[in-house]
């Protein structure tokens, strides 16, 4: 019997639920027991989609955040149609607000079975004023009406549990990794043609230039090791709104011929298979996809030991480093040791490769497959 899966997500622009969508979608489209639609709440695609896949798009204009949550019963309502129309048997949503949009379209008498993930800490919202209480009373008052919650991350799903007292069924499901096709990639350059001199190391960091990743910890680190060492630079790959801050902050430091801001590319495995070190500074995470496929381009990676993600891919310092979040002296002893330490560089890579094989695509697609 086919089924009928509605994937549903807020947009494909730049983000790690995004690229896992795309993941999701390759793998559905080869099942011939699937049917697969495909909404998105907001024009934009960063990701390469099926060919086969028909792309609806609900909206071409930017919302404020307000306006989106005032908004939510009549997306549920436009939602409620298209899935009564065809014969929708499973709604999978991804982030926050289409969440909240699929449980709510059962409120207009659909019978689907609502599947939500979240992929990031629900604690996040505690500290984020009035918005932050509206999608804490959502969260409390609708994600016990799903049939079930997946979390990227055993820390997001405990994070969770703590704020809201969960009755529905939960299951962590990792992000996946498409470790041949970064096999593929990363020996192609795509974009920009940067020159990677043979005699300098290259620290990269890969993300949204934002508050939350905490760029400048990484750049005043950074500042500090290049005063002694000639022979280090430093890239990010990324956008946001701090990209221009930061600019000047090198520019301030005298550091700018040494850091280099690439913006957003569509092959980053390139990039990241020609440097050195990556790191990664975030105050917050779900599961990040990067620090994975960093480890996938045999990279010795460091990050902050935020709330969710990093400690449980590296296992507490068994395949990589952690620093506490926001300590830069920290983060510099880290990066010396990677830099200055005679560390077996193919040793680190084999590990890299033995612990990635738990979020293969394969894999994770089989426990998403248990799902619908």
């Amino acid at each position: 019997m086919i089924r009928n899966i509605l994937i549903f997500t807020a947009t494909m622009q730049k983000g790690g639920a995004e690229r896992v969508i795309s993941l999701l979608l390759k793998e559905y489209m080869k099942d011939n027991n699937l049917n697969i639609h495909f909404i998105q709440m907001e024009d934009g695609s960063d990701y390469e989609l099926p060919k086969d896949i028909k792309q609806i798009i609900l909206s071409n204009s930017n919302k404020s955040g307000i306006r989106k949550l005032i908004e939510l019963p009549l997306v549920a309502w436009q939602l409620s149609k298209y899935i009564k129309e065809n014969n929708i048997d499973i709604v999978m949503s991804f982030l926050y607000r289409p969440n909240y949009i699929n449980i709510l379209a059962r409120l207009f008498s659909t019978k689907h079975r609502a599947v939500i993930n979240i992929r990031s800490t629900t604690s996040r919202y505690l500290n984020e004023g009035l918005l932050g209480k509206v999608n804490l009373f959502l969260i409390n008052n609708l994600f016990n009406k799903a049939d079930l919650i997946a979390s990227t991350s055993k820390g997001v799903d405990k994070d969770l549990k703590s704020l809201v007292n969960i009755t529905t069924d939960t299951k962590v499901i990792h992000n996946p990794v498409d470790i041949e096709y970064i096999n593929y990639k990363k020996e192609i350059c795509e974009d920009i043609k940067f020159n990677f001199k043979e005699d300098i190391k290259y620290i990269i960091s890969v993300g949204r230039l934002i508050p939350l990743k905490r760029n400048k910890d990484l750049i005043n680190a950074f500042n500090q090791l290049q005063k002694n060492d000639n022979n280090i630079e430093l890239i990010f790959l990324g956008e946001g709104i701090l990209k221009n801050d930061l600019i000047n902050y090198c520019e301030e430091l005298k550091i700018n011929n040494k850091v280099y801001f690439l913006g957003n590319v569509k092959n980053p495995f390139y990039y990241l298979n020609k440097s050195d070190i990556f790191v990664m500074n975030s105050e917050i995470e779900g599961f990040p996809n990067v620090l994975v496929e960093a480890m996938a381009c045999g990279l010795p990676v460091i990050s902050s030991d935020c709330k969710s993600g990093p400690s449980e891919i590296l296992k507490d310092e068994k395949y990589g480093y952690l620093y506490p979040v926001g300590d830069v002296k920290k983060l510099i002893e880290k990066i010396k040791i990677v830099l200055y330490n005679d560390i077996n560089l193919e040793n680190i890579n084999k590990q890299n490769l033995d612990r990635i094989e738990d979020f293969k695509i394969d894999k994770i697609m089989k426990v998403f497959g248990e799902v619908v």
